[in-house]
């Protein structure tokens, strides 16, 4: 028994270390990437120097960035089965759930990319986005957004290398990816000399294309050149079994990725809609600062996953129900943390946008507190629920979330008066399963401490 307790220990610690490392390189890069990204937002507006073109550019990106969340959850079912074959050292099981998800994943890059190409000959993105041509002629449009598209065809088959890093308890180093990313922007928007429209566009999708592609390429090579040089993907260990496997866990991840995305990644395209791209801009203000605490936050939440799925597999279920306080915890002090932003909120616009600054509405401010402490709550809970393979409830009340959103916030939107609608739209949606998953949590972890393993 004292052996027992002993290993228990020491996977304990084990875990920890881990997960303190990654949390503290995250803390550290994607810190960096946060700074960075608030310095971005002024240079953006002296680059378009028009809000109208700034909104469209953040609402292109939003609409087309849905597209990576379709799949199929492959990422999400390949992180999850790598964590087992990883933790066992099990490297030709690895290089068959590698090499198979590669292979499923360059197929739907092939199949997405030969539709886009007869699909989009025949919409007009200007109307898709609301902007007149007499600002933004339609074969500008087209351009910038089929580049922006390709961009994200790359990102699709690059971005697996994501999955097995996570896999892999390198968190951290998926955060150094995104800080290149925020450098990389930062730079052309601040040293590029303004152009016409046409050509600021233009260039702009260039640049994000390679800001994004060129560090998944190169971690790609390393990954697969050092640690992992024998697990690297080969057409001939593509099982179909291993796919399956894949894909069907998979299939439910990506069920959840495509409701989380309605309810979540739809606010700039919704009040493009209801209220023009103009106040998308404002919309970013608050957004960009307001998400801040969440997203550092979430740094610390960034390993948690795969670290709660290798917990499971070595039936350390006392470490789970451990951490899973810790994070309640931590969760309130970040949500103290969003509400004691706002009396400060003027003061910080103004010194963060100097002649492109807003005036604050504190109504919007508090909205925008709740909406990111609604963020943070969702963020333990999805954590630990997806950590332990459940997602059924998230299935559930993510749909749920994702039909009422869109009728709600234009409802809202309408009696506000206000693209503010949109905002309160989003915690009326997400509040359902921010209610609903901790009493499945707390029934789960009762369970797994009595030694009841049937929790599926």
């Amino acid at each position: 028994m004292d052996n027992l307790l002993r290993i228990k220990q020491i996977i304990s610690n084990e875990n920890n270390r881990t997960i303190l490392n990654n949390t503290l390189g995250a803390f550290v890069v994607k810190g960096g990437a946060l700074i960075i990204s608030l310095f971005t937002m002024p240079a953006y507006i002296r680059y378009f120097d028009n809000q109208q073109i700034l909104g469209l550019w953040f609402t292109i990106l939003s609409v087309l960035i849905w597209v990576l969340t379709f799949d199929l959850g492959i990422g999400n079912g390949l992180r999850n089965h790598l964590v087992q074959a990883l933790v066992n050292k099990d490297d030709l099981l690895a290089k068959k759930y590698i090499s198979s998800a590669y292979i499923v994943i360059g197929i739907l890059v092939l199949l997405v990319s030969f539709l886009s190409i007869v699909i989009f000959r025949f919409l007009n993105w200007n109307a898709v986005f609301n902007i007149p041509t007499n600002i933004v002629s339609k074969e500008t449009l087209n351009i910038t957004v089929c580049i922006v598209f390709g961009g994200i065809m790359l990102q699709f088959l690059f971005k697996l290398i994501t999955s097995i890093l996570y896999a892999m308890q390198k968190s951290a180093l998926i955060n150094l990816l995104s800080l290149f990313n925020s450098i990389f922007i930062l730079a052309y928007v601040s040293l590029a000399r303004s152009s016409d429209i046409s050509t600021n566009l233009i260039l702009l999708a260039i640049v994000n294309v390679l800001a994004v592609n060129i560090p998944l390429l190169l971690t790609t090579v390393i990954v697969f050149s050092t640690k992992l040089k024998d697990c690297r993907p080969n057409i001939n260990y593509f099982g179909k079994k291993y796919a399956r496997e894949v894909m069907k866990l998979g299939v439910t991840f990506f069920w959840v990725q495509i409701m989380y995305m309605i309810i979540t990644t739809t606010n700039e395209f919704l009040i493009t809609w209801l209220t023009g791209t103009k106040m998308v801009v404002e919309y970013q203000i608050y957004n960009k600062l307001f998400t801040l605490i969440g997203t550092i936050f979430t740094l610390a939440l960034t390993p948690i996953w795969s670290a709660v799925t290798k917990a499971l597999s070595e039936k350390n279920y006392a470490w789970i129900k451990k951490l899973y306080r810790t994070l309640n915890l931590m969760s309130l002090l970040a949500v103290i943390c969003e509400f004691g932003m706002i009396p400060f909120l003027q003061f910080v616009i103004n010194l963060w946008l100097r002649d492109s600054t807003i005036q604050v509405n504190y109504l919007y401010a508090t909205v925008f507190a709740l909406s990111g402490s609604i963020f943070i709550w969702n963020g333990v809970l999805s954590s630990i629920a997806n950590g332990v393979g459940e997602l059924k409830t998230q299935s559930i009340f993510f749909t749920i979330g994702a039909i009422i959103k869109i009728p709600i916030a234009w409802a809202l939107v309408m009696a506000f008066g206000s693209w503010i609608g949109v905002v309160t739209a989003n915690i009326i949606a997400m509040s359902l399963y921010c209610i609903i998953q901790p009493i499945w949590l707390k029934k789960f972890l009762v369970k797994v401490e009595l030694g009841d393993e049937n929790y599926v």
